[in-house]
Parts: C-alpha cells; sequence; structure tokens
C-alpha cells in the first residue's frame, strides 16, 4: 500500500445492509459529516469509555453536539459486555426515544464497545442503525467488520450474541497513536492470525518488518488494517451467517482463546494474550492430529514471541475445559475447530474428540512469564 494514501473505501456486498468500510488518517477529525451522509437517523446514542473519552474530549464534543447525540461512558474492558450495560444503554435509547427522534447508536472505542453497541442495535425494537468507530488495532482488523455482536455471561464469554451488519465503519488510524503498546498488541494477535488462515505474505511481512510495527511506523500499520480488513470483508460476503465453513476459519486460535478467558473469569490475561496462545494450542492441535508438520507451528510461535505474545500459560485443565463444553461449536459432544494445514490454510474440522482436546493442554500449562505488559 503505498504509504502517501490516507484514505481508501472497502465494499461489503451482502444480500442485504451492504455497507463501506473507511480508512483514512485523521477521518474522525470530521466523523459528523460522514455519518450525516448516511442518514441513519436524527439523534445518535455514543457509547464509549473514560479511555476514549478523556484524551478525545474536545473532538468527541465537536462532532457529537448536545441536541443531536447522547453521550454514555461504560466501563473500560469485558465488563462493558454485561446485563448491566446492556440495559444502561437500553435505557437511554428509550428516553431518546420520541416520535420526532429516530435514534441510532455510534460505537467509539475497542472490540467491547462494539460488541456492546451492535448487540443493543440489533434486538432494540428488532434493529436500529448502528456506525463503528473502532480506536484499538484489534478492532480496526476484527472485531469492528462482519457485524458479529455480542455480550458475555459470568461463565462464557459472547453467549449472547447476533449478527447484525453495521451502517458503515469509519476507521482512523490516528487513534492508535495514544494507544498503550500493550494494548497495540491486542491487534497484532489478530493480524498473525489472518496471515495464518489466508495470507503467508502479510504473515512474512508482520515477520519481516516487526520491529517497525512495533515502533508505529505509519506505511506499515496502514498496509496491515487494509490488508486485514480486505480479507474479512471478502469472507463476510461469501459467508456472513456462517453457515457454509468458511467464516468459521475467523475462529482460528479463538475456540480455546474464548475457554482459558472464562476459565479465569476475564482476569490475568487479555484478549489478544488469550487468542496468541489460542493459536498456538490449535497449532500444536493440528499437529498432533496429523494435519500439519513441525514447521507452520514452530512459525507461529516464533512471530507471537517476536511481538512479544504468550505462548504458554499455567490454567486450570478441568475449568478451561468445561468453559470448552458450553461453546457453540461444541457439538455432540465432539468440539468444530479450526486446523491448521500450513501458513496461508486451514480447514474446520467437526470431529475432535474430547480426549485430544485434553492431551494438548499441556502444550501449554507450563509457568507464564508476562513480558506483554
Amino acid at each position: 500500500m503505498n504509504a502517501k494514501l490516507t484514505t481508501k473505501t472497502i465494499p461489503v456486498k451482502l444480500k442485504e445492509n451492504s455497507h463501506y468500510i473507511h480508512i483514512g488518517k485523521g477521518l474522525f477529525k470530521t466523523i459528523a459529516s460522514h455519518i450525516a451522509k448516511l442518514n441513519p437517523g436524527n439523534f445518535g446514542i455514543v457509547i464509549t469509555s473514560p479511555n476514549i473519552y478523556a484524551p478525545y474530549r474536545k473532538l468527541i464534543l465537536k462532532n457529537f453536539k448536545p441536541g443531536k447525540y447522547k453521550i454514555i461512558q461504560v466501563v473500560d474492558g469485558e465488563a462493558a459486555k454485561s446485563k448491566k450495560w446492556l440495559f444502561e444503554v437500553v435505557e437511554e435509547l428509550i428516553r431518546a426515544n420520541s416520535w420526532k427522534r429516530r435514534p441510532f447508536i455510534v460505537c467509539l472505542g475497542g472490540g467491547t464497545i462494539g460488541d456492546l453497541g451492535g448487540f443493543v442495535a440489533g434486538i432494540y425494537k428488532r434493529g436500529i442503525p448502528y456506525i463503528q468507530i473502532p480506536t484499538t488495532f484489534l478492532a480496526q482488523i476484527d472485531s469492528s467488520i462482519g457485524g458479529k455482536t455480542a455480550i458475555d455471561s459470568p461463565r462464557v464469554k459472547n453467549i449472547l450474541g447476533v449478527i447484525y451488519q453495521p451502517k458503515a465503519v469509519f476507521i482512523d488510524p490516528d487513534f492508535l497513536k495514544t494507544l498503550p503498546l500493550s494494548h497495540f498488541k491486542e491487534g497484532l494477535a489478530e493480524a498473525v492470525k489472518y496471515g495464518v488462515i489466508k495470507d503467508p505474505q502479510l504473515f512474512n511481512f508482520l515477520k519481516t518488518h516487526h520491529k517497525k510495527i512495533l515502533q508505529g511506523d505509519p506505511s506499515c500499520i496502514l498496509r496491515v488494517i487494509t490488508a486485514c480488513v480486505a480479507i474479512k470483508a471478502k469472507i463476510v460476503e461469501q459467508d456472513e451467517k456462517e453457515t457454509k465453513s468458511l467464516r468459521t476459519i475467523l475462529n482460528f486460535g479463538h475456540t480455546f482463546a474464548h475457554a482459558l478467558e472464562g476459565s479465569l473469569k476475564y482476569r490475568k490475561i487479555s484478549h489478544g494474550q488469550a487468542v496468541a496462545l489460542g493459536m498456538v494450542y490449535a497449532a500444536n492441535l493440528s499437529f498432533n492430529l496429523g494435519f500439519c508438520s513441525q514447521q507452520p507451528v514452530s512459525q507461529i510461535k516464533e512471530i507471537l514471541e517476536l511481538f512479544g505474545l504468550p505462548t504458554t500459560i499455567r490454567f486450570n485443565q478441568l475449568k478451561a475445559y468445561q468453559s470448552l463444553v458450553y461453546d457453540k461449536k461444541f457439538l455432540t459432544g465432539r468440539l468444530r475447530m479450526v486446523i491448521l494445514e500450513k501458513i496461508g490454510k486451514v480447514r474446520v474440522s467437526e470431529a475432535i474428540s474430547p480426549s485430544e482436546i485434553k492431551k494438548t493442554f499441556k502444550v501449554l500449562n507450563r509457568p507464564f512469564i508476562d513480558k506483554y505488559r
């Protein structure tokens, strides 16, 4: 991607609810005008968090003026995806609703904000428009795209959810300038995933340019964002509702990651760390099942370590397995998982036995020294 290019538009072509993903440096400075062109409604509920509101307060207030918008600050992190905040936002919508107002939602924040806001938009009055403005690297390259929304139960991640497409996605890489390195690495785990499942060139680019990427080089960051967004948009176009197993490949590493997060009650590790560990787990499981050689397993472990992401952790195997059983991909006593064949190629297997799942736990269950923070 040309380093001088500051804007790019990627379409998501669907049978219903087609929309565009807009990528541009400085895009948020004039976001109100871009939203107005979409005509999503005449009163916006902006869901954000203190970590975003504090550094961008002036820009937020300039774009989302009282009378046309109501700003709600929810708690940062996974705790936002809870029954408490679900009903807080719903109550604000009810208060804002009148015969004169056509409400819509703006999700301004990371993946948890997008999940919460998108879920509320999908269920409130059977669906109202919403707009994604992701501010973290992870949200920009992954969670804001595709329409998957959800909230958690105390034990299981993303157990309540709907697939509900946004009116548009606006990605401004300038938000990453104030993002802590630990949060930036959340997205790097997902970027590695895209290389693993679909794009060996992206995988090699991430490895070759890992130092520049960690230093925040703008041209490298733009290239990674654009590549990941284009891959996900194309997959969503072909399998929006995950009925053909194609979209399922986006879950590479996530099945174990979600189970690990649930077993740890969403504490001790971040989502990015969990995804990194989940990919190591999925790669080793693939090797144990005879689907791949040891080489891609080692390559995944190597690149994650280059980015300072964990590859081992001490965890309770029984609790992790119990969380796996609650996963929506656990069917008729066997688990459906994305299996690695080689870098750039994966497949979905629906016949993985509990004994193989438990056996592979041992690969990860090592003392975990956190170099991530």
